[in-house]
């Protein structure tokens, strides 16, 4: 016979996401989502899924039709391995936003 499983026995097999780690492993993630569902949450830098997303809001890109999302962890140490350069086209003093609507989406999505 089974125990039965309880809020309390859930919560303590949850593991809290952290936004200072890596994105999320988007073949993982499609395993229970619609591949188009993801298309514009994938992080430039690692092309996986970004975990805490920010936009770029530099002014060098702002004639690109795409959405240029990255990961918050993966936007860090980029900067620092390559000396605060863009990592979308190199210029200095790139300028990242988040983007509560993706960031929303990733919440949203089954993982």
């Amino acid at each position: 016979m089974q125990a039965k499983t309880t809020k309390e026995d859930l919560k303590s097999e949850t593991t809290p996401i952290s936004f200072d780690q890596s994105c999320f492993d988007k073949n993982w993630i499609l395993q229970t989502n619609q591949s188009g569902g993801i298309n514009h949450t994938i992080c430039l830098i690692c092309e996986q899924v970004a975990n805490n997303a920010l936009e770029s809001h530099c002014s060098q890109h702002e004639d690109m039709k795409e959405a240029l999302i990255v990961g918050e962890y993966c936007l860090q140490q980029y900067l620092k391995s390559n000396s605060n350069s863009c990592p979308i086209q190199s210029h200095e003093n790139p300028i990242f936003l988040k983007n509560k609507a993706v960031q929303q989406h990733v919440g949203d999505l089954i993982v």
